[in-house]
């Protein structure tokens, strides 16, 4: 191997404008994974009151009766306006929120919810394995039935996950990198 000072200097200058492009590709790639979550409210179209529809006192329905994809799929899923509109066709029709979804179920357009959790495109995560682990809805999301309005309460990064993983009994299985990347 031939040291450093063995080289002519045009090699010496490409060989650390190569470690400098290097180390800016690191730094980019750590900047996007870091911005990957935000603890900002978010927007909605409808200003959707999940303790209304979660606590036992008002309703008491549980998550995965609008999730349904949790049991099957790697995603939760959202609820279809068909969905609300079986309820809401009849339950409290003249509240302005209501109103809206009821336009949306008129204008046959799904209702643009914006996430609040998810996942970057790098990272594999299934619901359903999650779900059939005895792993609760509250351990990643909070307790949505206190919510007034979907927050993130936890940052679901890597760390979060690992910590997770590592308190399982097959936790040598879950910590091996193809489990999340795939």
């Amino acid at each position: 191997m031939r040291r450093l000072a063995d080289l002519s200097p045009r090699q010496q200058l490409i060989l650390g404008g190569a470690a400098v492009g290097g180390l800016v590709v690191v730094i980019v790639v750590f900047l996007l994974i870091a911005n990957t979550t935000s603890s900002a409210a978010v927007d909605q179209p409808i200003a959707f009151n999940h303790n209304k529809h979660v606590n036992i006192a008002e309703n008491g329905i549980q998550c995965q009766f609008c999730h349904t994809g949790v049991y099957t799929s790697p995603v939760a899923g959202i609820p279809s306006v068909e969905k609300c509109m079986g309820c809401h066709g009849h339950i409290a029709t003249d509240n302005p929120e209501i109103v809206k979804l009821t336009a949306y179920w008129e204008n046959q357009e799904p209702i643009p919810w914006q996430r609040v959790n998810e996942q970057p495109s790098f990272v594999y995560f299934n619901h359903s394995s999650h779900i059939a682990s005895g792993v609760t809805c509250g351990s990643c999301h909070g307790d949505v039935g206190t919510m007034k309005t979907a927050e993130k309460v936890v940052d679901m990064n890597m760390g979060f996950c690992l910590d997770c993983h590592t308190q399982q009994e097959n936790k040598d299985a879950l910590i091996d990198c193809v489990v999340c990347h795939r």
